[in-house]
């Protein structure tokens, strides 16, 4: 019986998909970060990191992710960190991540 009652579990996570869902905060600073002028993309991840895909004018974007952290911080979002990278830098041979190359980033406190 307690096998049974593990395998339904099991059984029910998996068909969850077994992923975080996105808090309704979240969702409100993402509509909010993607608004902003100067964002082509963004994404908050199951880890709670927001990236933020700006075209790249050379320097270094640690202020405006900061700038972005205090956006989050108004929505209440759990996100808690902010990583800025250049757009259209996802196939790049120079990328620090899966989603760029990175510009920017700030921990948001």
């Amino acid at each position: 019986m307690k096998t049974i009652k593990i395998a339904l579990l099991l059984l029910v996570y998996a068909s969850c998909g077994g992923s975080k869902e996105r808090s309704a905060n979240d969702e409100y600073a993402l509509m909010a970060v993607k608004k902003e002028s100067k964002v082509v993309d963004a994404t908050i991840t199951d880890a709670g990191v927001l990236y933020a895909a700006v075209h790249d004018d050379g320097t270094r974007r640690d202020g405006y992710a900061e700038y972005l952290c205090q956006l989050l911080k108004e929505y209440r979002a759990e996100a808690g960190r902010v990583k800025v990278v250049a757009a259209g830098s996802m196939n790049s041979s120079d990328r620090d991540n899966a989603y760029g190359r990175l510009l920017g980033e700030s921990w948001c406190r």
